[in-house]
């Protein structure tokens, strides 16, 4: 029984972790895509999902490559000019989120707590771990309330948000361009 239960896990592990490019080319998704005009950006932090402008108050929880990947991607969306990038994600019809490949991210720290005035602060070390695919990851969601809704494009490729141009973006330009336009 335990070699099932494990064997299961792992099936589930590869087709959601490992699993190759997940392009959404149903009609819906595509045409949402296209007929979108408003987006927000975002990161995937695996357990959920950070807006930009959420990050900069929990900017803890952001990578370095994160922040230059989703910078990169703000500037090709504003040379495209085919969508209006908004502050707030609930004012979006799409968000656009980047996860930079990892293997392994470790974090801890000792808390301080606060000196006199008879205050408790947090006791404990704090310690934080994360293990992602190594490739990078541009996913856009249709936006539910600012929240990700139905996932309606997904590509990941080893480096895909390095270069220039992004081989992720350009991946997700082309799928757009290529919807019919309407008469």
């Amino acid at each position: 029984m335990r070699r099932l239960v494990v064997g299961v896990l792992a099936a589930l592990f590869g087709l959601v972790v490992l699993a190759p490019s997940l392009p959404a080319g149903s009609k819906h998704a595509t045409g949402r895509l296209a007929q979108a005009r408003y987006v927000a950006l975002g990161y995937d932090l695996g357990d959920r999902f950070l807006s930009e402008r959420q990050a900069i108050v929990d900017s803890d929880r952001v990578t370095p490559e994160d922040r230059r990947a989703l910078e990169v991607i703000r500037e090709l969306l504003e040379d495209w000019d085919r969508y209006v990038i908004v502050d707030r994600p609930d004012q979006a019809e799409l968000l656009v989120v980047v996860r930079k490949g990892r293997r392994m991210v470790l974090g801890g720290g000792l808390p301080v707590g606060p000196v006199g005035g008879g205050q408790v602060g947090r006791t404990g070390p704090s310690f934080r771990g994360e293990v992602s695919s190594a490739a990078d990851m541009l996913s856009i969601y249709e936006s539910n309330g600012g929240q990700p809704g139905t996932l309606l494009w997904r590509e990941t490729r080893a480096n895909g948000l390095s270069g220039s141009p992004p081989l992720l973006f350009e991946g997700f330009k082309s799928a757009v361009e290529r919807v019919p336009k309407r008469r």
